[in-house]
């Protein structure tokens, strides 16, 4: 028996990437490898979820079965595995926006057929080394994966977007916005005006390090967040947490 629709159980609103129904809010998955941003919290996460993968399938599973079916996911084994698990558990399909790196590309591209990846992006570290040959790079993904859309996350794009815009293959940018402006490179200004004029030639803008690792709640994200960009990925570590951002996300993201 197959999944049900990833489009029947999700509880939130789409934008369009060409003729895909592309989710608002996605669940983030930086807390679970540990992501540098969480300081002192980072190992804390890495033990609670990377060395124990099956903290990763319950959490996710339980956003499933709350309308939460999306979900941002790097090309790791222990992730990718961890997450099919919830999928398969759960009945209901997933959303999955996948992200590779440069190095053991052809091995990445192989988790993301596994995790069945809806869209796939280039992760920023890779991204922000390699601007000029990204066209190629994404090329080559849209023609193994039939054309679906690809694009970019950007650790600073204040200066990496305004030099992609002009790529047809980028449907798709990911990039650090949020109301306390951290990790928003160079600056809060070039951050901004590059995602507004993203937008205005028809790239799609997801947030991410929305909550300033933490520092913001889910509302006070989200609310910042609703009209600048047209979706967020949200990274969530327990079940109250999830709860609040399926009540900010119900809000801002419908």
């Amino acid at each position: 028996m197959g999944l049900a629709s990833f489009y029947d159980a999700y509880a939130f609103g789409y934008f369009s990437v060409g003729d895909v129904r592309f989710p608002r809010v996605l669940f983030g998955t930086s807390p679970f490898f540990g992501a540098g941003q969480f300081r002192d919290r980072a190992m804390s996460y890495y033990r609670q979820f990377y060395l124990n993968p099956q903290n990763i399938t319950r959490l996710y599973g339980r956003a499933i079965s709350q309308g939460l079916n999306s979900i941002h996911v790097p090309s790791d084994p222990v992730i990718v595995e961890a997450i099919i698990r919830a999928v398969e558990q759960s009945g209901v399909e997933s959303f999955v926006l996948a992200t590779v790196e440069a190095e053991n590309l052809q091995q990445q591209l192989r988790l993301c057929e596994r995790v069945g990846a809806d869209s796939i992006i280039t992760h920023g570290s890779y991204t922000d080394s390699v601007v000029e040959g990204l066209g190629e790079v994404l090329r080559k993904i849209k023609e193994r994966f039939n054309g679906l859309p690809t694009g970019i996350a950007t650790h600073s794009p204040g200066d990496v977007v305004p030099r992609v815009l002009g790529l047809r293959e980028v449907d798709i940018i990911l990039a650090p916005i949020n109301l306390k402006g951290d990790f928003m490179e160079p600056d809060v200004e070039s951050t901004l005006d590059a995602i507004a004029e993203s937008r205005k030639r028809g790239k799609r803008v997801i947030a991410m390090k929305s909550l300033a690792a933490g520092l913001l709640t889910p509302m006070e994200a989200f609310n910042y967040l609703a009209d600048k960009v047209d979706g967020v990925a949200v990274g969530i570590t327990s079940i109250q947490e999830l709860d609040e951002v399926f009540e900010a996300a119900s809000r801002n993201f419908h």
